[in-house]
């Protein structure tokens, strides 16, 4: 168990909207999205999981996404620790909303997804086969994703060179 309440923002020790203190000499790595991602050092890691990585707007650092894998050899070994993690997030969150893999409650989203490694991928950090992730993100339908994004994409913007 990790000291933090999904239903205040909080997941795997990290806040949703708070600033990351990111250790000196830390690179966040580009994603898609225009966020930067740091992987966690794994003695900073809960719940015995592989990766650890959070998304932060590129010049405030302000977290949006939170993100533990673990990772399987089985795809079975992988099902039954996702369904498992699931219910568990079901007992512990039973005034959420779920739908398909994910709970929803206001502004937060916990989802839940099993993976098989693609032939061609920028990360996994892990040479076993299969993954589940466990994430807690801003809603998407929710004004904080909204102004989360919309924070991501202007300051990515003013990072770029313009011509």
């Amino acid at each position: 168990s990790v000291n933090a309440d999904a239903n205040d923002g909080e997941y795997l020790g990290f806040k949703l909207g708070s600033k990351l203190s990111a250790p000196d000499g830390a690179v966040g790595r580009d994603h898609i999205s225009g966020a930067l991602v740091y992987v966690v050092d794994h003695n900073l890691r809960h719940q015995h999981m592989g990766s650890l990585s959070v998304y932060v707007s590129p010049k405030s650092s302000l977290i949006g996404s939170v993100f533990g894998e673990w990772y399987f050899s089985s795809k079975q070994s992988a099902e039954t620790f996702s369904n498992r993690y699931m219910e568990t997030l079901e007992n512990t969150y039973g005034d959420w909303k779920r739908k398909r893999n994910s709970l929803t409650n206001g502004d937060y989203q916990l989802w839940v997804d099993l993976e098989q490694k693609p032939p061609i991928v920028d990360h996994w950090p892990s040479d076993k086969k299969f993954r589940v992730a466990v994430a807690l993100v801003f809603a998407p339908e929710s004004a904080a994703r909204s102004d989360w994004m919309a924070r991501v994409m202007s300051e990515a913007d003013t990072l770029q060179p313009h011509r």
